[in-house]
C-alpha cells in the first residue's frame, strides 16, 4: 500500500481473509513507513485513520485513483498504473509534466499484486494512454505489472498505446534510493506515449519532454 489510510484499511480486510482461511503477504516500501511530504513540505502523504468502528476496508479488488492533473478536474484521458513507492514517484512526475503541458493524467493506485483487481479492468478501458509503472527490478521474473499487462491483452482490455517501465536492473545501496524508479524514468516513458499519440509538438515530445523534479 503506498499510504497509511489504505494500509490500515488494507490489513483489516488481511485479517478478515486469514480468518477465513485465507494466506495473505503484505509487502512493505520501506521508504514509504516516515513519509510525509508529497511536494516540498505539503504534508500531502499524511492520511487520516480510518476509525476502526466504522469497519472501513480495502478490497483485493479495490483500486485509488489520483484523478485528473492534481486540482479535483475530472478524469484524465491518459494513466498511469502504479503501487507503493510508485504511485508517490508518478504523482511527483505528474507534477513536473503538468507544469509544461496541458493534460489530464490520472494515477492509479493498483495495491493488489496477485492478480488484475477487478476495479482495474474496469476503468482501464476508457483512457487513450496507459503507462504502466513497476517499482520491481526489469527483465524477466523480476516485476509484478507485466503478467497483468499480458492477461490484460489476452482479455482486450488494454488500450493499444500503453508502455512498461521499471527500476534498473541492478544492485540497490542499502538505506539509498539512487536506483529506485525515478521521476525520470516515468517522464522518458510517458513521453513515447505522448508523441505515439500524435499530441506531441516541438515543446511536448518524448525527446523534448523536460525531467526537472518537482518534489
Amino acid at each position: 500500500y503506498s499510504n497509511g489510510r489504505d494500509y490500515a484499511r488494507g490489513f483489516r480486510n488481511a485479517i478478515k481473509q486469514a480468518r477465513a482461511g485465507r494466506v495473505v503477504v503484505f509487502i512493505d516500501c520501506t521508504n514509504l513507513l516516515n513519509l510525509r511530504h508529497l511536494h516540498d513540505r505539503d504534508r500531502g502523504w499524511e492520511t487520516p485513520y480510518p476509525p476502526d468502528e466504522d469497519g472501513e476496508i480495502m478490497g483485493f479488488d479495490d483500486v485509488r485513483t489520483h484523478s485528473g492533473s492534481g486540482d479535483g478536474r475530472e478524469e484524465g484521458r491518459y494513466a498511469i498504473v502504479t503501487y507503493g513507492n510508485g504511485v508517490v514517484t508518478a504523482l511527483q512526475a505528474r507534477k513536473a509534466m503538468i507544469s509544461r503541458i496541458e493534460m489530464e493524467l490520472d494515477v492509479i493506485d493498483c495495491p493488489y499484486l496477485s492478480d488484475v483487481p477487478i476495479g482495474l479492468k474496469e476503468v482501464i478501458g476508457q483512457y487513450k494512454g496507459v503507462l504502466f509503472a513497476d517499482i520491481c527490478k526489469e527483465g524477466p521474473g523480476s516485476n509484478v505489472l507485466s503478467p497483468m499487462i499480458s492477461q490484460l491483452k489476452a482479455e482486450n482490455s488494454l488500450p493499444n498505446n500503453w508502455e512498461f517501465v521499471a527500476a534498473p536492473r541492478t544492485y540497490n545501496p542499502l538505506g539509498n534510493t539512487i536506483t529506485f524508479l525515478s521521476q525520470e524514468d516515468i517522464i522518458d516513458a510517458f513521453g513515447r506515449i505522448v508523441a505515439r499519440d500524435g499530441a506531441s509538438n516541438d515543446e511536448t515530445g518524448s525527446h523534448k519532454l523536460e525531467t526537472q523534479a518537482a518534489v
